[in-house]
């Protein structure tokens, strides 16, 4: 195991890079960085830190059985730090409380442990994707896999060709797109969810009092209005505005 230490001032940046490994980020728990590598060409890796900003990232060229073996890399982080993590083949699992996080993929799992405080993004080919809270924006483009977000305090965008997604509450605009994918929200507090799918329904928890402007195109499908008509709190002037355009799929509205 190559094992690294940094002393960081300021608010830490860093970027992951590994062909095929995991990879695991969690906290440091001072102002101190730790980087440790596990198997493969873990020595050939450029593990640089330039001021607050840290690379890690395999070597150019590799032979022979190194060229195909695996390196896990596993970072511990000070508080509020941002960061890029790039994965061929691999899981991520993120420990620790960051300021913002972009994720990309081919293959693999990812897991959000702790809370972001601002924007989540990720591309993947396929894989699942589990979070806590988000603080800010969400984007989220897989061909197979499913996503569960547990709360969003922005707007949510979300292109699949296979996968469902899952959300808590979303403070901000829902944007899905999709082939095949079950959208369920549990609390919608945003003012706008558009949703374009050839197959699958989309649930949605709306807040007692909300007034909802429905645009609804399907060729077989139904809509299951299950809303309160009366009491609670009147909640958000302005309208929800909901599209849904599907060629196969429900949509079913729930008082929360």
């Amino acid at each position: 195991m190559r094992r690294e230490l940094f002393t960081v001032s300021g608010t830490l940046t860093f970027e992951l890079v590994t062909g095929s490994g995991d990879v695991e980020v969690l906290s440091s728990g001072r102002d101190e960085l730790f980087v440790e590598l596990r198997g493969g060409p873990e020595e050939d890796y450029t593990v640089e830190l330039n001021g607050s900003d840290l690379v890690v990232r395999p070597p150019t060229k590799r032979s022979g059985k190194r060229r195909f073996a695996s390196t896990d890399i596993k970072l511990f982080v000070p508080s509020r730090a941002s960061g890029e993590i790039r994965v061929a083949s691999g899981d991520v699992v993120i420990g620790t409380e960051l300021h913002e996080l972009t994720v990309a993929t081919a293959s693999g799992d990812i897991r959000v442990d702790a809370s972001i405080a601002r924007d989540f993004s990720v591309k993947t080919a396929s894989g699942d994707i589990k979070t806590r809270e988000i603080g800010g924006h969400v984007f989220v483009a897989t061909a197979s896999g499913d996503v569960t977000v547990e709360d969003v305090g922005g707007d949510l965008t979300f292109n699949s060709a296979s996968g469902d997604l899952r959300v808590g509450t979303i403070a901000g605009m829902v944007e899905v797109k999709g082939v095949s994918a079950d959208v369920s929200i549990d609390a919608v507090a945003g003012h706008t969810v558009r949703a374009r799918t050839l197959s699958g329904d989309v649930r949605l928890g709306i807040p007692p009092g909300r007034t909802v402007d429905l645009d609804m195109q399907t060729l077989s499908g139904e809509v299951v209005n299950r809303l309160s008509k009366s009491g609670g709190d009147p909640g958000p002037n302005t309208p929800l505005a909901l599209s849904v355009k599907t060629v196969s799929g429900n949509l079913k509205l729930d008082s929360v």
